[in-house]
């Protein structure tokens, strides 16, 4: 990412290649099968706050575990493969979220992830389907929304999408 985003909405498709137990903040134990996730997310400042800094926090290895995603992301078998953002000054996060649960390939997943300061049932969502497929389907809700997605995958912008 060379140009300094800001504010905006993004989600993270991670792929899971073996089953992983998460412990969530109050201790009850999500399983994660193997396949695809999409977690929805936002960023409303500047600096460690920026659209471009929270995504980057989420790639990291070591970080402090503040929310639910990055104890899911801690799993030796989450990657991270793929990016999708907006940039937006409009609080976009329910709403692309609320877009992609339309899809009929794609359903909500584990109570409370990511909706702790919304009515959201979920921000955190699992996916059927092939990669390229879904990345066409989340561009498409954000379209569908009125954003205009930019994509990152594994190999683009420098950016080491390997979460662990």
């Amino acid at each position: 990412m060379t140009h300094k985003y800001h504010r905006g909405v993004y989600n993270l498709i991670i792929r899971f290649n073996r089953e992983c137990a998460v412990r969530k903040v109050r201790g009850a134990v999500l399983l994660l099968e193997p396949g695809l996730y999409i977690y929805t997310g936002s960023a409303r400042g500047r600096g460690s706050t920026s659209l471009e800094q929270r995504v980057r926090r989420h790639l990291a290895h070591s970080k402090k575990h503040f929310w639910h995603i990055d104890r899911i992301l801690q799993c030796r078998s989450a990657k991270v493969v793929a990016v999708v953002f907006a940039e937006t000054r409009r609080n976009a996060e329910c709403r692309v979220n609320a877009a992609l649960a339309e899809d009929p390939r794609i359903t909500v997943f584990g109570n409370g992830i990511g909706s702790s300061d919304c009515r959201c049932r979920s921000h955190f969502l699992m996916a059927k389907g092939p990669l390229r497929s879904l990345i066409f389907r989340v561009r498409h809700a954000y379209e569908r929304v009125g954003l205009s997605p930019h994509v990152l995958k594994d190999s683009l912008m420098g950016l080491n999408l390997q979460t662990r």
